[in-house]
């Protein structure tokens, strides 16, 4: 009995007092007593029945589990097959927007070095027309004096026709002008007039805007708007007509031109958020510290620093259609690096985009590089025709002082014969500024080397006798 009393005691223990008392309001003593005689009937066979009934419950439970379990497969599945579908949509899509995009930017800037390449193909012939041209004109000049020098050798001449012909040959001398012999206003002028000229020739907008800020103190020369249509960006350009903009200092603030352009473009940057700058050195090489052509990038804002010598060109249409494509090719370069900043969404995937573009900007970039080397070239083709034009006028000079030699009642007969033509080596003494001893130290072999018209057979005595002869007539 005290067995059994425990066991209850245990079962009741996890009840609440509130429990207890219901199950003893509704427990009779006649129902226990069933319950007894109930547990006390029950056999083996009884006890296998209730864990088999158990068994079908627990069973029918885990069979509605795994049924929910396969529909959730079945959705996961279904929902990954839709997710691999869009994703290989969206990648076909962004391929080939990029393909679309990359197709129609890389004709766009094919089309543009087929412009730079037509362009520079035509300044190349106009200059090498104006070159043969004046080539051609300078040896026809030069060919008619010397026939008229001749003819006057072995005639007799008047005074006034000597005279006009003098004149003549002092206009053809100083025909082609030279803007560093001009004042340092009027170079300045001449720089702000080619700057002032690019509006004329500018094909990128038609609503461009070239504002003169001349008149106004630490404005820069002038200020380009409307470069390029739905771009807002503003450059500054100043133009400088000296031969070293990085040491000569200018009279009024005491600071050379390159430290005046710094402090410019640094104010003209802090008062328009998307501005640039332009420097053009037009007397010069190069400028110091930076080259024939430089840019530097200062924070979104770009710097461009150029030189053009104009005197090594010496042809104002010639240097204006330089200036105008150069300035052409720094807006390009602006705006191509603008486009390139702008964020372009396509499917969230800007980066295989912007990538696939690079190649096309870089070969455009080498294309520049190339055009700009062929500048450089013809450049130095204009400086070696102005080397010519300078030998010309040289020999001119040498006619007209020959001129002012002439004995106006001479007579061929009395004409000094040299053993060469003594002007050849004035003209070496000159050069190499050498004195009158360093001819008297060379050998007869020494001689013939220098001046290979001499004659096979010539004594040294003779050379110097000549050339001091022909110094002393001068």
């Amino acid at each position: 009995m005290d067995i059994l009393l425990n066991k209850i005691e245990l079962c009741l223990n996890d009840y609440s007092d509130n429990d207890i008392n219901e199950l003893n309001n509704r427990l009779s003593n006649d129902v226990l007593t069933h319950m007894f005689n109930s547990f006390l009937k029950i056999n083996n066979n009884d006890n296998q029945y209730i864990i088999d009934n158990l068994n079908n419950k627990f069973n029918i439970k885990v069979q509605n589990k795994q049924i929910e379990l396969d529909k959730t497969k079945t959705d996961l599945e279904t929902l990954s097959n839709t997710f691999n579908m869009y994703k290989e949509e969206t990648v076909k899509n962004i391929h080939s927007k990029s393909t679309e995009l990359c197709k129609r930017e890389t004709e766009y800037l094919n089309e543009r070095i087929v412009d730079y390449k037509n362009k520079i193909i035509t300044l190349e012939n106009t200059h090498k027309n104006n070159i043969v041209n004046l080539q051609n004109n300078h040896n026809e000049l030069l060919k008619s004096y010397k026939e008229q020098i001749c003819n006057i050798q072995q005639s007799n001449i008047s005074q006034d026709h000597l005279n006009s012909l003098e004149e003549r040959l002092r206009d053809a001398i100083h025909t082609t002008s030279d803007i560093n012999n001009e004042t340092s206003n009027t170079k300045g002028h001449f720089g702000e007039n080619i700057i002032n000229n690019i509006k004329d020739e500018y094909k990128l907008n038609q609503e461009f805007i070239l504002e003169d800020t001349t008149k106004f103190e630490s404005n820069g020369d002038f200020i380009a708007h409307n470069i390029y249509p739905n771009i807002t960006d503003k450059i500054l350009i100043e133009s400088k007509f000296v031969k070293n903009i990085g040491t000569t200092k200018n009279i009024k603030h005491g600071k050379s031109d390159l430290v005046r352009f710094e402090e410019h473009y640094t104010k003209f940057f802090n008062e328009n958020p998307n501005s640039h700058g332009i420097i053009f050195s037009m007397n010069s090489d190069k400028i110091p510290g930076k080259g024939f052509y430089h840019i530097e990038r200062i924070d979104n804002h770009y710097v461009f620093y150029v030189s053009v010598n104009y005197s090594k060109i010496n042809n104002e249409e010639v240097f204006q259609n330089i200036i105008n494509f150069l300035f052409h090719t720094i807006v390009m370069y602006i705006v191509e690096n603008i486009n390139n900043s702008n964020t372009i969404d396509i499917n969230n995937n800007t980066e295989l985009l912007i990538k696939s573009l690079k190649n096309s900007y870089h070969k455009e970039t080498n294309t520049i590089d190339i055009l700009g080397n062929k500048i450089l070239r013809l450049q130095k083709d204009i400086q070696d025709f102005n080397d010519l034009i300078s030998e010309h006028k040289t020999n001119l000079q040498e006619i007209l002082t020959t001129f002012n030699k002439i004995n106006y009642s001479f007579d061929s007969n009395n004409t000094t014969k040299y053993i060469i033509n003594m002007y050849t080596v004035h003209k070496y003494m000159i050069d190499n500024k050498h004195l009158d001893t360093h001819l008297s130290n060379k050998s007869c072999k020494d001689l013939k080397l220098l001046f290979p018209e001499l004659p096979t057979k010539f004594t040294k005595k003779q050379f110097l006798e000549d050339y001091r002869n022909y110094t002393n007539s001068l």
